[in-house]
């Protein structure tokens, strides 16, 4: 086995830790994973009022106006391994997996070496933000869309290059897989590969074939019938895909995330493990403009720049928005200091020169390494959400609280919702109740408000809940753990 097989291997191994290292002790996140979570479970117990609409509360869910693509996944991996995190959480961990093989495999393709694609997945997988929230280790479209925007990328070249069809075959699967995978954002890197196709002379010539048009323009078509079909067994669901999707986001900030235009770039640079590989960009694009790979280099440089800018130019912004962009500056990273370091090696040569060669990649790659490590071994040091959102999972695993017991919530709470139907699910007698009406947009159908009797023991962990309970009823509390505690209801006041 070469000293370059060795090494991938080792990154691939690191790999599967940092994907899969207690990848279902963590309770969900707060809200999208969540949501997701609780879709996927309402349809692989048949629930969904149709494929084409995953549910919440057995109603099309209209928060999330994405297709269905990772909650099929998702309900797949709970009818295979039984309804929980881990099955929230398998199509991204693979999707991930699946990246670090396509990049690996482009990179012996196109790069000089699959170590060039190795180094880029662990590139991505450096990146603090990536590996906690929206990323590889988390039940949300992220990590499945990113791995069908790169698959683009790198098809859409393979069929300018190599001129076989099989590859614009391919790059329509991928885009039709990445609409299908988040919608319009399914799209975000076709125009940088549009602008690369007429300035390359070969893409020109491209552009003059049906195929270049027909085959991706055919995987769109299939996504919008997508969105016809659902319009049609859901009635509004193109408004409210326009008013979330189109419009909505990108110009009016929701939810308070507004930030400046810089904003995504300044994530770059601060991140804890980026702040190391970022620095090495601009020694890297200067030495692959100035060799044989300027062509490949320019289409991630072009397709970069514009998605960064498009993304940036929205008035909301999230920080896990600029992600599909890490694969490709990844690669730019891993091909720029693996061919540095080849060249350092073959000045020096020998066995010394090829030590000091792999010595000055691995150095360049250990400290995001190590804090991905770090990162990944002690989720519980580095929770994304509040505390207040993230303590019911392991209250309801402490043999003081035992059923039947309902658990409060003041409206909105996917993730209290999804533990209290796994428990139900296992035939404890635990329900879920609150203290005011569901808000109508989360649901086509609107929850009511609770009913409470003397005599009920209930779980709190928010102090609206307490106090909404402690107006009515005499509480004995029963246990206590962090947030949460185990109460009684007594009489009435």
């Amino acid at each position: 086995m070469t000293s370059e097989r060795i090494i991938i291997a080792v990154l691939f191994a690191w790999t599967l830790l940092a994907v899969f290292s207690h990848l279902g002790d963590v309770q969900l996140e707060f809200y999208d994973e969540a949501r997701r979570g609780v879709s996927a479970l309402e349809m692989s117990r048949g629930e969904a009022p149709s494929l084409l609409t995953p549910p919440y509360y057995g109603a099309p869910d209209h928060w999330g106006t994405k297709p269905p693509l990772l909650v099929w996944c998702q309900a797949i991996w709970m009818k295979i391994i039984g309804p929980g995190e881990l099955a929230v959480r398998m199509p991204s961990a693979l999707a991930t997996i699946a990246l670090f093989w396509l990049l690996t495999w482009w990179g012996k393709r196109d790069w000089g070496s699959p170590l060039v694609g190795s180094l880029a997945a662990v590139a991505v997988l450096g990146n603090w933000l990536y590996i906690s929230n929206h990323g590889a280790r988390s039940g949300d479209f992220d990590a499945m869309l990113i791995l069908f925007l790169t698959a683009q990328v790198v098809f859409f070249y393979r069929w300018v290059t190599n001129g076989e069809s099989r590859w614009i075959w391919l790059a329509g699967l991928s885009v039709f897989l990445a609409g299908m995978t988040k919608g319009v954002a399914g799209g975000f890197l076709l125009p940088g590969i549009g602008v690369w196709l007429l300035l390359d002379p070969e893409g020109r010539k491209k552009l003059l074939k049906p195929g270049t048009w027909l085959i991706p323009g055919g995987a769109i078509a299939l996504v919008l019938c997508y969105y016809f079909l659902r319009e049609q067994v859901d009635p509004g669901y193109l408004q409210m895909v326009f008013d979330n999707e189109l419009g909505g986001r990108f110009d009016e900030t929701n939810e308070g995330h507004k930030h400046p235009f810089y904003y995504y770039l300044q994530l770059l640079v601060s991140d804890f493990g980026w702040r190391h590989l970022l620095p090495l960009l601009i020694p890297a694009l200067v030495y692959l403009f100035l060799s044989e790979y300027r062509r490949v280099t320019l289409l991630l440089t072009i397709t970069t720049v514009l998605f960064l800018v498009v993304v940036s130019g929205a008035a909301t912004k999230l920080v896990w928005y600029h992600a599909p962009a890490l694969p490709l500056l990844g690669m730019l990273i891993g091909a720029g200091m693996f061919h540095l370091g080849k060249l350092l090696s073959e000045k020096i040569g020998g066995q010394k020169g090829t030590f000091i060669g792999i010595a000055l990649m691995t150095s360049l790659f250990m400290a995001p390494m190590i804090l991905t490590t770090h990162h990944v071994l002690n989720r519980n040091r580095y929770p994304v959400m509040h505390e207040s959102k993230s303590s019911l999972k392991d209250f309801m695993s402490r043999p003081e609280v035992k059923p039947p017991y309902s658990v409060v919530i003041k409206d909105y709470q996917p993730n209290f919702r999804f533990y209290v139907e796994l428990a139900r699910g296992r035939g404890e007698a635990v329900e879920l109740k609150r203290i005011q009406r569901l808000r109508p947009f989360l649901s086509a159908e609107v929850q009511p408000v609770s009913e409470f009797e003397p005599g009920e023991r209930v779980v709190i962990c928010h102090g609206e809940t307490w106090e909404y309970l402690f107006d009515r009823f005499q509480l004995k509390p029963k246990y206590k753990d962090g947030r949460c505690q185990l109460v009684l209801l007594g009489e009435r006041r």
